[in-house]
């Protein structure tokens, strides 16, 4: 970290001052990144929730613990979502309409896991049908392949170049 000095003064450090901290974050596009973390941790129930039923997945695996650990990245998802969707390079309007549904998806999700802190219970899953998993499954994957090939603006008003 470069430090700049006067004579009468006391040094100070460049990289201390909160917004530098905020433009690299937002230049690391909000660390967006994290958001397959949370698409990985989604698959993971839906999977296990294959072999081994809602039943042993509720008792075992989908602890009120997990949920709420998995709410976590779930609204830092849906957050960091809505604040890119300017930087986020759309070539054409069926990228727009995909990233929408990405986001209005973590954006559903967020009170579903929230819930878990207030209740301590997981079995609202039993509202959802056996069939669930697979179809999220295949969602899921889409989106986790959409998120991973995303390309951003260096800014939000920063027009578009073709690559």
């Amino acid at each position: 970290m470069a430090t700049h000095t006067k004579l009468d003064a006391t040094p100070t450090v460049a990289g201390d001052r909160p917004d530098i901290w905020f433009e690299l974050f937002k230049q690391h596009s909000y660390y967006l990144q994290f958001v397959v973390i949370t698409l990985i941790m989604g698959m993971y129930l839906h999977v296990t929730s294959l072999f081994i039923g809602c039943e042993l997945l509720l008792r075992y695996v989908l602890t009120p613990t997990f949920d709420a650990v998995l709410a976590v990245p779930m609204t830092y998802a849906g957050i960091v979502g809505w604040l890119l969707w300017r930087r986020v390079v759309h070539p054409n309007r069926w990228h727009r309409l995909i990233y929408g549904f990405t986001i209005v998806y973590f954006t559903i999700s967020i009170p579903i896991h929230v819930q878990t802190f207030i209740t301590q219970r997981t079995d609202y899953i039993l509202a959802f049908p056996w069939w669930y998993s697979y179809f999220i499954l295949l969602v899921q994957v889409g989106m986790l392949a959409f998120i991973w090939h995303l390309r951003f603006k260096a800014s939000a008003t920063e027009p578009v170049h073709p690559a």
